[in-house]
């Protein structure tokens, strides 16, 4: 689900109207078509949500989200927690890495 958010009035009377609109989102963007929206797939929408979600996770507890990018990086099954740093497999999704540091436990699906 996406929130819209628009203001009406002037500057000292600007008013704040929140209107839930359903997933999945459209993304602002030029097209040819000159509708300007894109739309993309309930997967990639989890994805970004559980990506954020796990960004938040991860700032709440002061550490730093670092994807082991390095040749023997695919050697890596899971999120490991080492000093300070959340430890991502290459290609692991966000949601996985929420449950592995133990975090997703209570996440809805």
């Amino acid at each position: 689900m996406t929130i819209e958010i628009g203001t009406t009035g002037s500057r000292e009377t600007e008013e704040e109207s929140v209107q839930a609109v359903p997933a999945p989102p459209a993304i602002p963007t030029d097209t040819e078509d000159g509708r300007g929206l894109v739309t993309i797939s309930s997967s990639e929408y989890e994805r970004i949500q559980a990506a954020a979600e796990l960004y938040l996770f991860a700032e709440r507890r002061g550490l730093r989200l670092v994807r082991a990018d390095s040749p023997n990086g695919h050697l890596l099954s899971q999120a490991l927690v080492l000093d300070n740093v959340i430890l991502l497999p290459p290609g692991r999704h966000p949601r996985d890495v929420l449950r592995d540091v133990g975090a997703g436990s209570g996440a809805n699906h």
